[in-house]
Order: structure tokens, then C-alpha cells, then sequence
């Protein structure tokens, strides 16, 4: 027998494979159906395995007494190759015992030979047709998915962007103030230099003063700007250990420089020095400062912002957002973002990190989707503890690296 090499799904004939030992019957099928379909003849069992392995069956017609195998054997090899291929099983000497096995490994219809040829046309089209089905919402299943990877990139590309504008922003504000210091220090430099000119000694003191001034802004200038590049680096960098009462310090500098954060109190703690955990440290500073300025924004640029961290034993499983590989039973980093803004009304809390969600009159609500994307990444979790009128709490869990 020889094989057929099916062209393009969108122009091709379904294929048909035949599996049965006598000739008569085979061939008849095969005259039945030569219009409608591709057929593959197989005299045998064995045969008719090896066909379907090579090209792809849509529909199957076999018989359940040869000499090699079953007909129960070859649907159950069928079935492993391709579970969508849709089998009908014909037999002269019914038996309870096949029909049911039949059933079981999953034969759409059983038939007694001689088989009615308008029966059995039917029920062939009956399951082209229900294949067609499988493969259409296969085919949208798999543009969905992939629909959901496009969306999920540029959701994160968007959300990184906006912030990365915001941040450039806010450190060029941020560094606008020493470098006024230093401009002042120059100046009052030069007068002291015109003093040494005329012989006044006197001022030597003031002047080291002054240029440790000088060198203490700039130092402080380099520290913003060195964050700030570690911040827009690219996020598929390498994880690494981070120490999070490091990373509390940075995220509290870079948003006390934001716009919103003029007139808010901002405050970073962490109960021990050494919590660790393993991660891409861009992408966990975008998750506190996509809390930070979310926080900001609804205590309205005034009130307190308070980032804490500690260890736990025992993290929340009463969640607002969690990753599937979230495991409450493994020790964790807690790091809670607190606020005292608007706070979060009961029926949006399961709401706030789904894409495009939000309550302000401006915002795009990408966020905390993307804060819950990130989530899902690194296994964690984070919990929503809020009253209207008094603020919110973010608790975040991430494992803890030990």
C-alpha cells in the first residue's frame, strides 16, 4: 500500500483510513466514500497503525476480528496517536464484551456487517463533521492563546513604558535639587577664591566645607541616576539574590522624586536586614512602584506611604490575585505597600488586576495588570486588606530565598 501525503488542511480532502482484512468489504468502502474522501486501505491491523502514523486520519472505519489485531487494539493505538480521530467499528459476531470496549476507548459508532451503505455514509459525515468541529475550535483555542501571549507583552511593554516616563521625569526633578546646591556652592566658591586673591586666609575653612558639600550632591546625583539605569534596563536580565531592605530604600528615593509624591509622607522598613529572594530585580522594583504610584495617586499627592517587609511562615491564602505555583505551606517574603487614600470599595478588589480595570478618571488600568502578571511569574501571591475612606494594603508574598 502506499501512503498519501495529505496537502494543506484548508484544501485538502478529510483522509479515511480503512483497516479490515477481507477484501470485499474494504474495497466496497472505499467505493462508497472515494468522492467524499482520501482512503487508505489497510489489510491489517499493524498496517493500519503504521498509516496513521504517517499521515494524519481524520476519521477511521475498522474491523474487529483480524488476524493480527483486534479492532479494539487498533482504536485504542489510534486514539494515543491522535484522540480527536474519530473511529467506527464494524463486526460480523457482536459481542456485549466489544461493544462496551468499543465505547470505553472511545468509538464514536458500531456497526454489524453488512453494513446499510446510506447508514453508514451518515455516520461518516456525521463524524467529519464533529472532527471539523474539534479542529476549528482547536485552531481558535490556539489563536486565543496566542492573542493572550501578544496582549500580555505589550500590557507589559505599555505599563514598563508609562512608567519609564514617569521615572525620567521625576529624576530630572529629583536632580534639579542638587545641582541647585551646587550651583549656589560654585558661586559662593568663586567669591572666596576672589577673597584669596586680596589675601584673606580666613576663608579657607568655609571653602573645604563647601566643596564637601559639593562633593556629597554629586555623589547623590550619581546615586539617582544609577538607579534610575538599573531601573530601564531590559527585564530579561539574569535573577539574581536580592536583598530586600535595599530594594524598599530604592523604590521609596525614586518615588519620593515622582510628581504625585510632593506632598506625601513615604517611609521604607524592613524588620530584618537579610530577607532574600531570587528574581530579576527590575522587574520586583516595577511591582513597588507600580503600587507606589497606584497608592500615590489615591491618597491625591498628600498623606503617608509606608513600605514594610518581614518573614513569614504563614502567607495568606486568602488572596486578591495568586499564581498558580503559589504554595502557602513555604516560607515567604511579606512586603506590604500601605496607604492612607480613598482605599478600594469590596467589589473591586477582585477586580483590580485584570487588564484595562480602573476608577479613575485617568489611568489606563495596566498597573496592576501587570503587577499580577509579574506575580504569576516569581510563584506569589498578594492579599487586599482596605476600607473606603481609610486606605489599602498590598501585601505581597514572594518566596523567600534560603
Amino acid at each position: 500500500m502506499t501512503t498519501l501525503e495529505p496537502p494543506p488542511l484548508s484544501v485538502r480532502k478529510p483522509v479515511l483510513l480503512i483497516v479490515d482484512d477481507e477484501a470485499g468489504p474494504r474495497e466496497s468502502l472505499r467505493i462508497v466514500f472515494k468522492d467524499r474522501c482520501e482512503c487508505l486501505l489497510a489489510t491489517c491491523g499493524q498496517e493500519g497503525i503504521r498509516l496513521a502514523r504517517q499521515c494524519a486520519v481524520d476519521a477511521a472505519i475498522l474491523d474487529i476480528r483480524m488476524p493480527d489485531l483486534t479492532g479494539i487494539e487498533v482504536l485504542r493505538e489510534l486514539k494515543a496517536i491522535d484522540p480527536a480521530i474519530e473511529c467506527v467499528m464494524l463486526t460480523g459476531y457482536e459481542t456485549v464484551e466489544t461493544a462496551r470496549a468499543a465505547v470505553h476507548h472511545g468509538a464514536a459508532e458500531y456497526l454489524n456487517k453488512p453494513f446499510d451503505v446510506f447508514a453508514i455514509r451518515d455516520i461518516i459525515e456525521n463524524c467529519l463533521a464533529r472532527r471539523k468541529r474539534n479542529r476549528d475550535v482547536d485552531a481558535d483555542l490556539e489563536t486565543l492563546r496566542q492573542s493572550k501571549g501578544q496582549l500580555s507583552d505589550t500590557l507589559a511593554a505599555r505599563a514598563r513604558a508609562n512608567i519609564t516616563d514617569i521615572l525620567s521625569s521625576s529624576i530630572v526633578h529629583e536632580l534639579n535639587n542638587p545641582l541647585s546646591i551646587i550651583a549656589g556652592y560654585v558661586q559662593l566658591l568663586n567669591r572666596d577664591l576672589a577673597k584669596l586673591t586680596d589675601g584673606d586666609t580666613g576663608v579657607t575653612q568655609h571653602m573645604q566645607q563647601r566643596v564637601t558639600a559639593i562633593q556629597r550632591e554629586l555623589q547623590r546625583c550619581k546615586q539617582l541616576s544609577e538607579r534610575f539605569l538599573h531601573f530601564s534596563r531590559s527585564p530579561n536580565g539574569q535573577s539574581e539574590i536580592i536583598n530586600v531592605a535595599s530594594l524598599l530604600e530604592d523604590v521609596a528615593l525614586l518615588l519620593r522624586a515622582h510628581p504625585a509624591g510632593k506632598s506625601a509622607t513615604i517611609h521604607a522598613h524592613s524588620l530584618s536586614p537579610s530577607l532574600l529572594i531570587r528574581a530579576v530585580s527590575v522587574e520586583i522594583m516595577q511591582i513597588l512602584m507600580n503600587l507606589g504610584v497606584n497608592a500615590l495617586q489615591a491618597m491625591d499627592a498628600s498623606g503617608t506611604l509606608r513600605f514594610s517587609a518581614e518573614h513569614t511562615d504563614l502567607p495568606s491564602t486568602n488572596c486578591a490575585h495568586r499564581s498558580a505555583g503559589y504554595d502557602p505551606r513555604r516560607p515567604h517574603v511579606r512586603i506590604s505597600v500601605s496607604d492612607t487614600g480613598c482605599g478600594i470599595a469590596p467589589e473591586n478588589i477582585q477586580k483590580v488586576f485584570a487588564a484595562y480595570f480602573t476608577t479613575k478618571t485617568e489611568g489606563n488600568g495596566l498597573g496592576l495588570a501587570v503587577v499580577g502578571e509579574l506575580i504569576n511569574k516569581y510563584h506569589g501571591a498578594v492579599e487586599i486588606i482596605s476600607a473606603v475612606g481609610k486606605g489599602a494594603t498590598f501585601n505581597v508574598y514572594l518566596p523567600l530565598f534560603a
